[in-house]
């Protein structure tokens, strides 16, 4: 299982009663997305970001499945959904995974203990169940006024939608009320696959990417070949780099298990990208892209093969 599935929306038995009072102004997500296309045979979802909940629908149709999250926030935000075992509810992950995995948090971000020994404890101590929680994806992260958009083929369930980009002074944004329950319905979408620009296949050690990206808006078909059996998972992320940027230290904010790892501010601005997904899935993400520099970027980056730099002219 990807590490990074435990992350913070178990920290905080309360979020569950908090997420229950953010699902309702769905119609201003409309207004906040307006501008922004999709294809006709699309089943579109609008979300709104903010510091710090999610605004949205909380039941979908399951098959192919566009989420669309406006970032009305002043810090970067994502959206990450986890597919929980039959019968276990958001509360369940909470009341199950959230004491033990916030007591190694603690310890992992005092210094008390390092990467490794933070994931020996896990494994301990984490249930049984939680094994079979499964990543599905999600919006990737998107600086402050963009919109993130991703599209996934979703089988019916519980979930849950969280964020976990930390505030500055280290707070996970889920525990601050970033997360939320989500039923999909038995109820089929009826939409298909967007038609891809850019292809990209993620492997243990590395990508391959078909296709150059130019100017203007680009949807990427990101393949997920392989996946690790421990640690962060494979997914990709599209960031900006500035003439002043320092992509190493992009590398190292993208690991949450780093102490200023996706931690406000972050060193550069992301336009999109796609979270994990298992091994043999295919997901599609859409973003839009002006002149400079960027990079296909995993949370995995500082793995061999795991960074790929572009320029628009």
């Amino acid at each position: 299982m990807g590490l990074h599935r435990a992350v913070a929306i178990v920290f905080a038995v309360s979020v569950c009663a908090l997420a229950a009072c953010q699902t309702g102004d769905q119609d201003q997500t409309a207004e906040a997305t307006a501008e922004s296309a999709v294809e006709p045979s699309s089943y579109v979802a609008e979300y709104v970001a903010r510091d710090y909940a999610f605004v949205g629908p909380t039941e979908l149709p399951s098959g192919w499945v566009t989420i669309r999250m406006a970032n009305e926030g002043l810090e970067h935000h994502f959206v990450f959904l986890t597919l929980l075992p039959e019968g276990k509810t958001i509360r369940d992950y909470v009341a199950d995974v959230g004491e033990n995995f916030g007591s190694v948090w603690e310890q992992l971000q005092s210094g008390a203990v390092d990467k490794a020994g933070a994931g020996a404890m896990l494994g301990e101590l984490l249930p049984e169940w939680y094994a079979s929680a499964v990543s599905m994806g999600g919006p990737g992260l998107v600086a402050p006024g963009r919109v993130g958009q991703a599209t996934m083929r979703l089988a019916p369930g519980n979930y849950v939608i969280e964020g976990y980009v930390k505030t500055a002074d280290g707070k996970f944004h889920v525990s601050l009320g970033m997360a939320m329950p989500l039923t999909v319905t038995e109820e089929d979408s009826g939409a298909n696959p967007p038609q891809a620009d850019i292809e990209i296949t993620l492997f243990n050690h590395g990508m391959t990417i078909e296709g150059a990206p130019t100017a203007g808006r680009q949807t990427v078909a990101v393949n997920f070949d392989e996946q690790p059996e421990y640690g962060l998972g494979n997914d990709v992320h599209v960031v900006r780099l500035e003439e002043e940027t320092d992509l190493d230290e992009v590398v190292n904010w993208m690991d949450w298990m780093n102490v200023d790892g996706l931690r406000a501010p972050s060193p550069a601005a992301f336009v999109g990208g796609i979270h994990e997904m298992p091994a043999g899935f295919t997901a599609f993400f859409t973003v839009d892209l002006d002149p400079g520099r960027y990079a296909w970027i995993a949370e995995s980056g500082a793995a061999p093969g795991m960074v790929e730099e572009f320029t628009i002219e």
